[in-house]
């Protein structure tokens, strides 16, 4: 849970003193790609290490890809 991390993009916007709201839409939306490849990269090292500590092999682990993770960042946005 954020506790306030947009309070300061709100106000940035409703003041409008040296933001315009597309240099803000422009952040947030490198913000959501930068989660995305996080997501990616988390996932693609921790996966294969949990399967192996699980017994199974690695041979048939599939990385995600960027569309994958944005779906799953999507996914969990919405849901949260």
């Amino acid at each position: 849970m954020m506790l306030g991390g947009g309070k300061e993009i709100k106000s940035a916007i409703r003041s409008g003193i040296g933001t315009n709201k597309l240099s803000v839409m422009a952040l947030l939306v490198l913000f959501f790609i930068l989660k995305v490849l996080v997501v990616q990269m988390a996932y693609n090292k921790i996966v294969p290490k949990l399967t192996s500590n699980f017994g199974n092999s690695t041979q048939q682990f599939k990385p995600l890809t960027f569309e994958e993770a944005l779906m799953l960042t999507l996914l969990t946005t919405f849901l949260y």
